[in-house]
């Protein structure tokens, strides 16, 4: 783990995400950051440039626990209701459209906290 909730906590001061949720969170978002970064990331000894990569790694995180909460009380496939007319509206949301919305918010985070370490795959990104 390159950020711990402990950083996340103390040096990001972070207090959105419980610390249960953090690790899973954590993993994902750093496979990302070593996918787009052909884990250059890795061997990063500037400390300007370490700390800047830990605070990308708690925003996208916090991110993406934003996301998930976002799905977490809305019943299967529901997304209105009005009891007085009866109108219900469903929606197809899958684990996989949440996913790539976690994904997407958090490669956007990484590509705006981190465009001018170097640091960024220059190549395709789907």
């Amino acid at each position: 783990m390159f950020v711990d909730y402990g950083y996340y906590t103390d040096s990001f001061a972070g207090s959105l995400v419980p610390a249960e949720e953090f690790a899973p969170l954590e993993r994902e978002a750093e496979r990302l950051l070593g996918y787009i970064t052909n884990k250059r990331y890795l061997e990063v000894s500037d400390a300007a440039t370490v700390s800047a990569i830990k605070n990308s790694l708690c925003s996208a995180i916090e991110e993406a626990y934003e996301i998930d909460q976002q799905y977490v009380n809305i019943p299967a496939g529901v997304t209105s209701e009005t009891t007085d007319g009866h109108s219900v509206t469903f929606a197809k949301v899958d684990q996989s459209s949440i996913m790539q919305q976690r994904k997407k918010i958090m490669y956007d985070i990484f590509a705006q906290d981190l465009f001018d370490t170097g640091l960024l795959y220059q190549g395709v990104y789907p």
